[in-house]
């Protein structure tokens, strides 16, 4: 019943989802143990359990549900040894966490790094309705015609499930079963959380925070869990235990005509879920020769993460498509599709200050792509929606010999290889940072925001208040000449689209004016992303200079983002260095 649960029927796409039958294996070894004794059950049920946390990591999680109710029943019903049986649940226990310790690690750094934690509306969205458990999937055959869910709502345990259950709940030989007891507790308490932070019912959504709420606030990582809707499968695997009790009780009741019973009671499990044909799409990940043809020589060529165009953002199929295209030719990429947005993909592909939607910035735009670690660009042409855009792309990366080592053409489909990224060394070890304390600093916008350039607190910032006009300065006056070596300019995330367009960093000395820089920071930015990506540096290295004010202007123009600075940092050489 529940390897034919309907449940089922809305996962096809997801074949995690349809490889769950070690959790039951993982009961069944459980109940094992405390019946006889032997270890080598708990043990069986600790790897079946690690298998499952292995198939989908909801189930790290969710799997815990049944396995602690189950086992606090059978210790309260047979009382085993405590100490005996301690020792060796730890041990187990010890042995699934240290092999799930790897991974948990590599998710808990993916995690920090990222800030992934899914938002409340997210989690709320994909949270079970009530009216959800009785909704089933369109395609199912016999519920074709009922209302159909859609996503993650399709939760409808099936009619026979439910009967079985209720004769086994309904009997007083069911109700006296202590497993009927704890699988009944087990089926609520995962309904009830699967309605997850504010529980609904027929869409009206309660303004008191249910169980899950709680646990959202005292369970590490559960806030990575976006589909909570999920925790029906354990719905569905406790109503499956109540309805193989009903069975038995109904077959007892029918007495000789049981095997027919059985072969009647099958086929309409079957029949329930009977949702043929099952309709799969045709993939082939390179339909294009071209294509084929890069991506073969991709697979040889040296290591080097890889940047396809067009972007393709809105496109999801072509997204996944480059994600799995990695398993061909062997190499990172910054394209893909995930749940979340991790801030270079927001940035890149933003509509709104993706520097590759401003054409006259894509030559800078390419070095930020070197420099945040890309060593080959991949261009398909003709699959640009905006023709002009891919022809500009083209006469930027084919007019730079700095920027690209070699170009290998595979009919429409055109491999750039980059050289390798041309930052400057610095010498940061004998320069010294100056005290803010020592400098006068004024601005041409917002000047009561000035101090918050300089208050240590990355969550401030100065900012233009309007869009970039080319008329933007910053003029940093010392208390004597200094040789400026570094200026540091930190953003964050939320202002990433904040970046002056051009910067020029003007030194006036004692006998006049210096040009110190003039330019893109989008490759600064790359290589302080690379470092720190909430709050990345935009380092500026400077020739020596005999400054008495640094004077930062901003050139460039935008149609609405500002030019924002959360902290802003100097450092000057010592004496006896260049």
């Amino acid at each position: 019943m529940y390897a034919f649960a309907a449940f089922r029927v809305a996962h096809f796409a997801h074949v995690q989802w349809l490889t769950t039958g070690w959790l039951p294996l993982s009961l069944w070894a459980l109940h094992r143990y405390f019946s006889c004794g032997a270890w080598r059950y708990l043990f069986a049920s600790g790897a079946a359990y690690l298998m499952q946390c292995l198939t989908a990591n909801y189930f790290a999680y969710f799997g815990l549900l049944p396995l602690a109710a189950a086992a606090i029943a059978e210790a309260w019903h047979r009382r085993p040894p405590l100490w005996r049986t301690l020792a060796q649940t730890i041990a187990v226990g010890a042995l699934v966490g240290v092999t799930l310790a790897p991974i948990a690690l590599v998710y808990y750094r993916v995690r920090q790094e990222n800030d992934f934690r899914r938002t409340a509306t997210e989690t709320d969205s994909l949270s079970a309705d009530l009216s959800d458990y009785f909704r089933g999937h369109s395609q199912i055959w016999l519920w074709r015609r009922a209302r159909p869910g859609g996503g993650e709502h399709e939760l409808f345990p099936g009619a026979i499930a439910l009967g079985l259950a209720a004769i086994a709940l309904s009997t007083r030989r069911g109700r006296a079963t202590p497993h009927i007891v704890t699988y009944a507790t087990i089926a609520v308490t995962a309904l009830v959380l699967s309605l997850g932070p504010h529980p609904a019912a027929w869409g009206h959504r309660t303004a008191v925070p249910g169980p899950y709420q709680l646990l959202l606030e005292v369970v590490p990582g559960l806030d990575g869990l976006r589909a909570v809707s999920r925790l029906g499968v354990i719905v569905v695997l406790a109503v499956s235990v109540l309805a193989a009790q009903g069975a038995v009780y109904l077959f007892d009741w029918i007495g000789p005509r049981r095997q027919l019973t059985a072969i009647v009671l099958g086929i309409l499990i079957v029949a329930e879920s009977w949702a043929v044909p099952v309709r799969v799409a045709a993939f082939d990940p390179t339909p294009d020769p071209d294509d084929r043809q890069a991506y073969a020589f991709l697979k040889t060529s040296a290591e080097g993460a890889v940047f396809e165009l067009p972007i393709a953002v809105t496109d999801e199929e072509r997204q996944m498509r480059y994600q799995y295209l990695t398993l061909v030719h062997g190499h990172r990429t910054v394209n893909g599709h995930s749940s979340y947005d991790p801030p270079l993909a927001k940035f890149l592909a933003g509509r709104d200050y993706s520097p590759f939607n401003e054409r006259e910035r894509l030559i800078a735009a390419f070095r930020l792509i070197r420099a945040i670690g890309v060593r080959y660009i991949v261009v398909h042409r003709g699959r640009f929606e905006n023709p002009s855009l891919e022809a500009a792309m083209m006469q930027q990366l084919e007019a730079d010999p700095g920027l690209v080592a070699a170009r290998n053409d595979f009919g429409r489909t055109v491999v750039f290889t980059l050289n390798s990224d041309d930052q400057r060394p610095d010498d940061a070890a004998r320069w010294r940072l100056i005290s803010a304390e020592t400098m006068h600093v004024r601005a041409s916008h917002s000047p009561d925001r000035v101090p918050l350039m300089f208050d240590g607190d990355r969550d401030t910032r100065w900012l233009s208040a309007g869009p970039q006009t080319g008329s933007e300065w910053i003029e940093i006056e010392f208390d004597a000449p200094r040789d400026i070596a570094r200026l540091r300019m930190q953003t964050a995330e939320r202002s990433f689209g904040d970046y002056p367009r051009e910067l020029a960093v003007e030194a006036v000395e004692p006998d006049g004016t210096q040009t110190l820089f003039r330019g893109s920071v989008l490759p600064q930015f790359g290589r302080g992303f690379v470092v720190d990506h909430a709050y990345p540096n935009i380092d500026v290295l400077l020739p020596v200079n005999h400054a008495r004010m640094i004077r930062l202007r901003q050139l460039g123009r935008t149609d609405e983002l500002f030019w924002s600075i959360h902290e802003l940092q100097l450092w000057e050489r010592g004496r006896g260095t260049d």
